[in-house]
């Protein structure tokens, strides 16, 4: 049983980072996975038990941040600088996977498991954006709001390569956008009141 549900997992994987949640039946699940239609029914009652488990395993193990490697240096800036990189490169590499777990429309049962995947990443950032302003690295603001604010960004971001239509978005593009969008978020965040710096 167990490794007919990581086959299924995996055929489920490969639909929505191909078509996104849209695009996810049961029997294509069946057909990508190479089991039956009867052994898909054995783990998901429903399409909407489908799509309901598939969205809460992926958010376990795809597009999360490695807490480890943020933490392991005591700085603030340096811990959002590593934060910003790990969201913006994992979810800007993966297309059609990254639309589908942050913005593609699903259900409201779904959506509320959308609000508890995307409450994770806000609670690493408003965490550290208050260390720095405890320490007074960074100026005075509400760390809810901008992590919510960095939330947003990534929501926008995540529709860039989807534009590219046909055609794929080069990796040297990628790399722009994730870079372009952690600096973003960075220069917002830590801005200390002199333009002079702010613009460097």
């Amino acid at each position: 049983m167990a490794k007919q549900r990581a086959k299924l997992l995996e055929a489920a994987k490969t639909i929505v980072s191909e078509e996104g949640f849209s695009g996810l039946t049961i029997k294509k699940v069946a057909t990508v996975s190479g089991l039956a239609v009867g052994s898909v029914y054995k783990h998901y009652t429903s399409k909407d038990h489908l799509l309901e488990q598939v969205y809460c395993e992926l958010t376990e193990r795809d597009l999360v941040l490695d807490h480890a490697q943020i933490y392991t240096s005591k700085d603030p800036k340096t811990q959002l600088t590593t934060a910003l990189e790990q969201l913006f490169s994992r979810a800007l590499m993966a297309d059609k996977l990254s639309y589908a777990l942050f913005a593609e429309p699903l259900s409201e049962r779904i959506e509320q498991h959308r609000l508890r995947f995307k409450d994770q990443f806000k609670q690493v950032f408003h965490n550290i954006i208050q260390q720095g302003i405890t320490q007074e690295i960074f100026l005075e603001q509400d760390p809810a709001i901008v992590a919510s604010a960095i939330m947003g960004t990534l929501n926008e971001a995540t529709l860039i390569p989807l534009r590219w239509q046909h055609q794929q978005m080069p990796t040297f593009e990628r790399i722009k956008l994730i870079s372009q969008c952690q600096q973003f978020c960075l220069r917002s965040i830590t801005y200390a009141g002199d333009e002079s710096s702010f613009f460097k």
